[in-house]
């Protein structure tokens, strides 16, 4: 196990779950701790996952880094197009979504579009 590739990892996640243990009890801010606590102890593990990985297994080829660009590309536009969406019918219609809603769906579509594309343009290949 190399510690020293996930370094920096557990610095800052060791930071963040500082800070939020401090939010938490010393500032009675119980959600926004806790997220942040959850936060720093994911950055944690991220950093435990990374430093048992063989360093050949770490680097990402052309392919998915081009498959990653291009599912994220398209992702970004969906979500733009389905925020523009939304404005709209909050805008001809106020009582019918509230801001969270909105917010909500557009972080939903967001990730399964690029779920989707990135499933996509793995099982088809690149140009």
């Amino acid at each position: 196990m190399s510690l020293k590739r996930s370094k920096f990892h557990f610095i800052c996640g060791s930071v963040i779950m500082l800070l939020g243990i401090v939010l938490f009890k010393v500032l009675c801010l119980k959600f926004l701790g806790a997220g942040i606590t959850l936060s720093g102890l994911m950055l944690i593990f991220i950093g435990i996952y990374w430093a048992t990985k063989r360093k050949a297994e770490i680097p990402a080829d052309e392919m998915h880094i081009r498959i990653n660009e291009k599912s994220g590309f398209n992702a970004f536009w969906t979500v733009m197009g389905f925020a523009g969406i939304l404005i709209y019918v909050t805008h001809y219609s106020p009582g019918l979504l509230e801001i969270s809603d909105v917010i909500e769906l557009v972080f939903i579509v967001g990730m399964f579009t690029f779920v989707a594309s990135r499933f996509y343009y793995i099982r088809r290949g690149l140009l």
